[in-house]
């Protein structure tokens, strides 16, 4: 079977456009530039639209100290593997990058990222590159335009939800280019987008100190754990009202009213500081409870 039908099994469609290429690996490099990156990593490189002209720079660019290139589909990550041989600055990871171990890719940091992302599973890539804020300071990602819009959405935008919460909390999101269907081989049904993410300097949901310094770590990963499941939750049921939508006698309903939000809300419309006073009280609760 050609690689270029098992790839398109995998979700990916090869990027041909000049100017589209021609820009993202220029806002690559900018973004490398900008925050002084000793590491560099492509996700999906496939036949190498952004990763050739990478190479072509690649070697007048000491600064950056490892690049490497993750691809799943063996002929593919082979070909990669002879035709980047001998440098060993360049490092060629076979496998799915969701069962990458992050600290194969974290040594050289700041790290930046690349990839036109498969659209199967191209989220939870994200999701996974955007847990080290501190260690990845700039992305340039390719997603379905109808993701993109989502982790750019903003209160009160019907595509503003969990996803847009939990990456904008930690990350400045900016639409890139809007890339059409023909800018690809083969033709995807659908329109792209490509994104720049930023790392922010602090959370918008900030955690407070723990009220007892004992219990620190516990309190950092319980914080974690209530975000989630905080802003996972409301949008169980988005157009119900916050009182109707929440479960009975739940620490999320019983906390609304300490954190002053009204019942009658909904949480496609709740600002950033609604949520970090209702977080506030979530935790305080449940720290209470445990202790």
């Amino acid at each position: 079977m050609p690689a270029s039908r098992r790839r398109r099994a995998f979700g990916q469609h090869f990027l041909r456009d000049e100017k589209v290429i021609d820009r993202i690996v220029a806002e690559t490099f900018e973004q490398v530039d900008r925050h002084g990156a000793r590491g560099l990593l492509e996700v999906g490189p496939g036949k190498g639209a952004i990763t050739n002209p990478i190479l072509e720079s690649f070697a007048a660019r000491a600064a950056i100290e490892k690049f490497r290139i993750v691809e799943k589909d063996r002929a593919l990550a082979s070909e990669w593997s002879f035709r980047t041989r001998g440098d060993e600055r360049i490092e060629v990871i076979e496998e799915d990058f969701l069962k990458v171990d992050s600290a194969r890719y974290l040594d050289r940091t700041p790290l930046v990222v690349v990839s036109n992302l498969p659209y199967s599973a191209g989220t939870a890539i994200l999701q996974e590159l955007a847990r080290f804020p501190r260690e990845i300071p700039a992305m340039v990602l390719m997603f379905q335009a109808e993701v993109a819009h989502r982790l750019r959405a903003e209160p009160g935008d019907k595509a503003w939800g969990s996803l847009s919460l939990w990456i904008q909390n930690r990350w400045d999101v900016r639409k890139f280019l809007a890339v059409p269907p023909g800018a690809f081989a083969p033709p995807p049904d659908v329109n792209s987008e490509v994104v720049v993410l930023e790392a922010r300097a602090e959370a918008r949901v900030p955690c407070p100190p723990c009220p007892q310094p004992e219990f620190t770590e516990k309190w950092l990963s319980t914080w974690e754990s209530n975000w989630e499941k905080l802003i996972r939750i409301p949008f169980l049921h988005r157009r119900k009202m916050l009182r109707s939508g929440l479960p009975k006698g739940s620490i999320w309903l019983d906390s609304l009213g300490e954190a002053g939000i009204g019942g009658d809300r909904r949480a496609e419309d709740l600002e950033w500081a609604d949520w970090s006073r209702w977080l506030a009280a979530v935790q305080s609760r449940a720290f209470a409870k445990a202790h």
